[in-house]
């Protein structure tokens, strides 16, 4: 009878440890997503004599859909060979996005405590659009159905709830513009965000 004791005795602490042990993993905490403002007006002295007299000259979004489906978040400057396949992926599958010129919620995910140096999303057809991008500037309207990879660099540290605020100004700057050379895709992965608390 002590001996079945003892062995009960043992499995209930071994229970307890491993409970115990599940419960001690890494904290997280509920982030939400946010594109910050952005301004698609140009501000030098000639380029606002230029934007007055010349107006079909002056380029600008008018109109932006982004089509999201993953992203990561780095710890640091690591490249992944595949970033479909990467294991810090996050389904963000939140379909179409218009990214609006008065900051764009992009909704809210868990994300584990850290600080972060880089974000990434991919953009995607899988919105039943036909494409990942979708733009309209003053130069014409053009669509892209290519995977396209949008990043921001900065520092984020995630030690509370919060609001991670990620700058598009360089990247509505790129887009601005674009006028059909090269690929939409190319130009939307040559410039870089900021991302900030």
């Amino acid at each position: 009878m002590r001996k079945q004791l003892n062995v009960m005795m043992i499995g209930i602490v071994t229970i307890a440890m491993t409970a115990c042990g599940s419960s001690t993993g890494v904290r997280k905490h509920n982030v939400g997503l946010q594109f910050g403002t952005y301004t698609t007006a140009k501000n030098g002295r000639l380029e606002i004599l230029e934007a007055l007299f010349l107006p079909r000259a002056y380029a600008s979004v008018s109109s932006l859909k982004f089509c999201f489906k993953r992203l990561r978040f780095k710890k640091a400057d690591d490249v992944t060979a595949d970033p479909a396949i990467s294991e810090d992926n996050i389904d963000f599958a939140i379909g179409e996005v218009i990214v609006s010129n008065a900051s764009t919620s992009l909704g809210q995910i868990r994300l584990p405590e850290g600080e972060y140096r880089r974000v990434e999303f991919d953009l995607e057809d899988s919105c039943g659009t036909g494409n990942s991008i979708q733009l309209v500037n003053t130069n014409g309207t053009y669509a892209t159905n290519q995977r396209v990879t949008i990043k921001f660099s900065g520092v984020f540290t995630a030690d509370s709830d919060g609001v991670l605020n990620l700058g598009v100004q360089s990247i509505l700057t790129q887009l601005n513009t674009y006028s059909g050379v090269g690929t939409l895709k190319d130009s939307a992965e040559a410039a870089s965000g900021i991302l900030s608390n």
